[in-house]
């Protein structure tokens, strides 16, 4: 009896032994696997005032946004939101006729290709890939139907690193600001505060790259819209010019976010509303923004192609604003006359790229007339006028006198005001009209032959 009852026991205890082994092996999905295996931790992104999200994006069968920080796998569908300015991917549905910017490792290449028929798959260099260069360029958020032309893109400097030195109550600043700019309707009060900060570190090259790729779309839209108080734009526009000033990656940044759309995304926004705003300061500042987004590569083709001189010289006719047209003024001088459209010439293979000249067909020798009537239309009793746009305008006008010679024909006022002004100068004691005497002397020397 004690024998039957031992070997029912046994009996019993090798048949949960199995079911628990049946049923461990269901739960995982896998014959291999561990019913005592630990589910793997998804790595999470977090910052402050903002919920949670996984650093690797996981897609699902429709396109959702994905965040500026997050990991995009392989194989996805991708887009850009020009509205948002933000990216969103999905997987790819094979049913699909459109074509379709996908993300693909370097060894998978051929095995998509031989399986996939898309008209525009993108290969990703394995190493240091910015994800916003694969982008289909010039697109809407739901065109995505174009095949991305070559672009050439100067190489970032190899020498850029990331600075140890910025502290973590800058960055969690920074972030926390950020977030503010990328909400859909933020306080104004935020808005302003979120944007004194950026401007403030904006002028940081590692912040001023992140803002580019975080939030150009928002700040460009915020420049543009009347919705926003002039201040409000103002402050859009300086955070936007110190992002890109001397800092060639977040230029690079720009044109790989955006390709070939960046001359309508970024800079005719931002000269369509030069032309048509009114505010003085908001203009300073949105000149100031063009200056930096046109040393974006291939930036001032694309402001000849905008008519952009056509542009500022209507703004320069327009305004009466000394220190806007002094801003003009010296833009030309440093953009067009003394870099001669140099910018980098990169070639397939070449890293470092070189210096070249691009030849345009514009001819800015009709400034000449444009700066001559500004001048001569400035008293010469007041003594008390911006100084400084006016040595802008008058190394800007000896430029051009020098560059197209006597294409470039002194108006017949102009001899006149310049002995005014260095009579003027002559009764002045102070380092404002000596600072002037200089440039004063060249026009004059350039027009008109040295004087005795």
């Amino acid at each position: 009896m004690q024998s039957l009852r031992r070997i029912t026991l046994l009996a019993i205890w090798v048949l949960c032994l199995l079911f628990n082994s049946a049923f461990a092996v269901s739960s995982n999905g896998n014959e291999g696997g561990s019913a005592d295996a630990a589910p793997t931790p998804v790595e999470l992104i977090c910052h402050p005032g903002k919920e949670c999200y996984p650093k690797t994006f996981v897609p699902t069968t429709t396109f959702l946004p994905v965040e500026a920080d997050q990991v995009i796998p392989a194989g996805l569908h991708v887009r850009l939101n020009i509205g948002s300015g933000g990216r969103e991917a999905k997987i790819i549905d094979p049913n699909e006729d459109e074509g379709t910017a996908v993300y693909v490792e370097r060894e998978k290449k051929e095995q998509l290709q031989a399986g996939m028929a898309y008209s525009d798959l993108v290969v990703v260099p394995d190493q240091d890939v910015d994800q916003g260069s694969v982008i289909n360029p010039g697109l809407g958020s739901n065109e995505t139907n174009s095949p991305p032309p070559v672009q050439h893109i100067p190489p970032e400097p190899e020498n850029y690193k990331p600075n140890p030195h910025l502290s973590n109550s800058d960055w969690e600043t920074f972030h926390n600001a950020v977030a503010v700019l990328k909400e859909s309707a933020p306080q104004t009060a935020s808005l302003i505060e979120a944007l004194r900060k950026l401007s403030e570190l904006s002028h940081e090259p590692e912040y001023g790259v992140k803002l580019i790729e975080m939030t150009l779309q928002k700040l460009i839209n915020i420049i543009s819209s009347s919705d926003y108080t002039t201040s409000i734009r103002s402050s859009a526009a300086i955070t936007l010019g110190n992002s890109l000033q001397n800092n060639a990656v977040a230029l690079s940044r720009v044109r790989k976010l955006f390709g070939t759309a960046t001359k309508d995304v970024v800079l005719h926004p931002l000269l369509t509303c030069l032309l048509k705003n009114q505010d003085v300061i908001l203009n300073r500042r949105l000149m100031f923004a063009i200056s930096r987004t046109v040393r974006i590569h291939n930036g001032k083709q694309d402001f000849v192609s905008l008519n952009g001189l056509g542009t500022l010289e209507k703004v320069y006719a327009a305004t009466n604003d000394l220190p806007l047209r002094g801003k003009i003024a010296a833009f030309l001088q440093d953009e067009f006359l003394d870099m001669e459209m140099r910018e980098m010439d990169v070639k397939s293979g070449v890293k470092a790229g070189s210096q070249t000249v691009i030849k345009t067909k514009e001819n800015l020798s009709g400034w000449c007339e444009v700066l001559q009537s500004d001048l001569v239309g400035r008293n010469n009793e007041e003594g008390n006028g911006d100084l400084d746009s006016e040595v802008k305008v008058l190394a800007t006008l000896k430029a051009l006198k020098d560059k197209y010679g006597n294409d470039c024909k002194a108006k017949p006022e102009l001899k006149g005001w310049l002995g005014g002004e260095r009579e003027r100068v002559g009764k002045e004691d102070d380092d404002d009209s000596e600072w002037i005497k200089v440039p004063l002397e060249e026009v004059e020397n350039a027009f008109f032959g040295a004087t005795a």
